[in-house]
């Protein structure tokens, strides 16, 4: 089995990492959750805005995400390429 580390799952772990915040008290609504982890993962407001939708196909801003989200990619032996996909093992 792969694991998928698409533009749409990164979409899904966004999501599901701002709910989270909110849910558990750590930030006040989505806005601040998204602006926090926005943050956190050091891209541009239009690269995490390109994400949120699952459009983002850049390798670089969407492994900076990965790694905010706590998946490290490096570890896992995937790369990530700038059309949207992966490479390497991804077990």
């Amino acid at each position: 089995m792969r694991a998928e580390y698409s533009p749409d799952m990164l979409r899904l772990f966004l999501r599901a990492r701002c709910v989270h915040a909110v849910n558990s008290g750590i930030c006040r609504d989505i806005k601040a959750a998204r602006s926090s982890l926005r943050k956190l993962a050091g891209v541009t407001s239009a690269a995490f805005d390109v994400a949120w939708t699952g459009r983002l196909n850049k390798a670089a801003p969407r492994l900076k995400l990965w790694r905010a989200c706590g998946v490290v990619l490096g570890d896992l032996g995937v790369i990530l390429t700038d059309d949207g996909g992966q490479a390497g093992a991804g077990k």
